[in-house]
């Protein structure tokens, strides 16, 4: 049975779909991109868009077949039992641990540097790590109004973003000649561009949590991932054309403020506080996302005894307020952790990143053995995919390794057999 009544429409959740992909990568991922591969690096956004089809398929049939709050712990549950689902859950709660903090410190510094600009802030001063907290406390409010309430704000918030961004790329085409930086073609830069590019597309798995959400999961969740996908792969090409022709991308000053240089140069000074409130905008909307998507897996897995059963309480609108409480304030540690230890944001999202890696893997290994026909195929080459991907990371993935490792020892003492959990 759904674990949810409040019913979401395809325009919203593309709206989520979209905006938790634009992220905060669209701000720096296409301008690294650039830096590594130069003109090529639109080759590797156009590569990672064909790679990313076989990943987007496997988990729309998942969804479409397997819709549980659990997502792809859930999936992994169904193809490979109860402790390999118990590995997936926690691997993703440590995704959300460490990735989450660095969105919000993102969110944080664009509402920092639009302050600045309008005179509430004075330069020079340093508020973020207090702008951050009050995001997180802000984005718990939201969420424990229901998913229906956050899903109507993401919607109209997605609307700015994605007209912003088009509007500056697209004036950029019409206002400068079309002049591409000459770059060597070597292959080793593009495939390492094509790694980063792939943060990009870290949000898939989120909205599986909420396929059951849905009007009709069978139909909408599918034409929502593949709606979600094409739009956010016009404006990530539109907006590194713009950058090349540009040459707003270079070292980690300019990478970092890329995009806003992009809209102030099409929109002026006004351009550049927009930008940042829009960046500000698109950051939450993606810790939003990830908190409904987080609170839901620890719902799922309060509900199948995994954990503490209070987990799984609701309130009157259906919102699992133990689980979404748990997890802002476990990001709130690592967001304070990190920060006080001086922590790299980078190191972070190397950390996270290669997790990510592996839930996919295993969302396409289960994809495997429970889809049939094409889906079975496009489930292998998606395993592959994330493979190849997650060798390609080199020493980053380290600790994705030693983490799976603790976790697989660890259940590996508890459950003497993995025992299969059956559709019921």
């Amino acid at each position: 049975m759904a674990l949810a009544s409040h019913k979401l429409s395809i325009a919203q959740g593309v709206a989520m779909l979209v905006s938790a992909l634009l992220g905060s990568g669209v701000f720096i991922i296409p301008a690294i991109a650039a830096q590594i591969a130069g003109s090529w690096s639109l080759l590797a956004w156009a590569i990672m868009g064909v790679l990313i089809v076989p990943i987007v398929f496997t988990f729309a049939q998942l969804g479409k077949f397997y819709p549980n709050a659990g997502g792809t712990a859930y999936f992994v549950q169904q193809a490979f039992g109860e402790r390999s689902a118990r590995l997936v859950s926690w691997l993703f709660i440590w995704v959300v641990a460490l990735g989450t903090p660095v969105i919000t410190m993102t969110a944080a510094n664009f509402l920092q540097n639009a302050l600045i600009e309008v005179g509430l802030i004075s330069i020079g001063t340093d508020f973020r790590l207090i702008i951050a907290v009050a995001i997180l406390s802000l984005v718990l409010m939201i969420n424990l109004l229901g998913l229906k309430t956050a899903a109507i704000i993401q919607s109209v918030l997605s609307v700015v973003i994605v007209s912003t961004l088009l509007f500056s790329s697209i004036d950029t085409q019409f206002t400068h000649s079309l002049q591409l930086p000459d770059t060597l073609f070597n292959i080793s830069d593009i495939a390492l561009a094509a790694t980063f590019i792939l943060w990009c597309f870290l949000g898939i798995e989120a909205i599986t949590h909420i396929a059951n959400d849905f009007e009709h999961p069978e139909r909408d969740f599918p034409l929502t991932i593949f709606i979600g996908i094409t739009i956010t792969l016009v404006v990530y090409g539109l907006i590194s054309l713009s950058l090349l022709q540009m040459g707003f991308y270079g070292d980690q000053e300019k990478n970092l403020n890329s995009v806003v240089h992009l809209v102030e140069a099409s929109l002026g000074n006004k351009g550049y506080i927009l930008v940042n409130l829009v960046g500000f905008c698109t950051c939450f909307i993606s810790i939003s996302l990830y908190f409904v998507g987080f609170s839901r897996l620890l719902q799922s897995m309060a509900k199948q005894q995994q954990i503490h059963s209070n987990l799984s309480r609701v309130n009157k609108h259906n919102v699992a307020y133990w689980g979404l409480g748990f997890s802002v304030t476990l990001c709130c540690i690592v967001l304070l952790v990190s920060q006080s230890l001086d922590v790299p944001l980078e190191n972070l999202i190397a950390y996270a990143n290669g997790l990510f890696i592996l839930i996919y893997l295993a969302a396409g290994i289960a994809g495997v053995v429970l889809l049939k026909g094409r889906g079975k195929w496009m489930a292998v080459i998606a395993s592959i995919t994330c493979l190849v991907l997650f060798v390609a990371l080199g020493k980053e993935m380290i600790f994705a390794l030693i983490l799976v490792s603790v976790l697989a020892i660890y259940y590996a003492a508890i459950y003497k057999s993995n025992n299969r959990i059956k559709t019921s």
